[in-house]
């Protein structure tokens, strides 16, 4: 039960500093440090989202074969680490995303944690 919990308030943990980190970069500034920590920050709570998940299907492996809510659930994950990582990469070199890219990105980001929270909760009932 532990992990489950703990999984569930790094996601909510996760999706909060990312989608604040989108809306950071998406601002023409010229100091790059506010980004770099929520970046960092979100960097290091995707990484522990992921091995709490990992300890998850671990300690659960019948999981991995209940159907493929999993599968897309995950595929979303990645998608979502990736995007992540290169905004990282992106607030390291000092480069800012256009307003409107900000926007498109911010809202897909929020469908895509959405999505992972209904896939979660349909798997349930």
């Amino acid at each position: 039960m532990f992990y489950y919990v703990s999984h569930l308030l790094l996601a909510f943990s996760w999706a909060i500093l990312l989608l604040t980190f989108i809306k950071i970069l998406s601002f023409k500034k010229q100091d790059f440090t506010e980004a770099k920590i929520f970046g960092v920050l979100s960097f290091l709570t995707m990484i522990l989202i992921l091995l709490v998940g990992t300890k998850m299907m671990l300690l659960n492996p019948a999981i991995a074969k209940n159907g493929s809510w999993l599968h897309i659930k995950l595929s979303i994950d990645i998608i979502l680490m990736v995007e992540n990582s290169y905004l990282l990469f992106c607030a390291f070199k000092k480069q800012n995303l256009s307003k409107k890219n900000g926007n498109i990105l911010y809202v897909l980001t929020f469908l895509g944690f959405l999505s992972m929270v209904v896939l979660t909760l349909t798997k349930a009932l």
